[in-house]
């Protein structure tokens, strides 16, 4: 997949899962060979939250050598 795919991933996950993301402050969710992580970006009171996503190997488990940092998403 590509980085555009990704990212395009982690906003429709934002718009659809935004009360959760927020409620928890670390967010997971996994779709097929990847898992996204979506959290603050450091400070409780920062809107901006980081998303790195994780590639999975052939069992479905996170590879946690290899991940992406995708751009950091303001969510207010």
């Amino acid at each position: 997949m590509t980085i555009e795919q990704l990212q395009h991933i982690a906003d429709m996950l934002v718009r659809t899962y935004r009360e959760e993301i927020l409620r928890d402050g670390d967010w997971w969710f996994g779709i097929d060979h990847h898992d996204f992580n979506i959290h603050n970006h450091g400070r409780e009171d920062s809107n901006l939250y980081s998303v790195n996503v994780y590639e999975q190997n052939s069992e479905g488990l996170n590879i946690y050598s290899k991940w992406i940092d995708l751009k950091p998403i303001s969510i207010v």
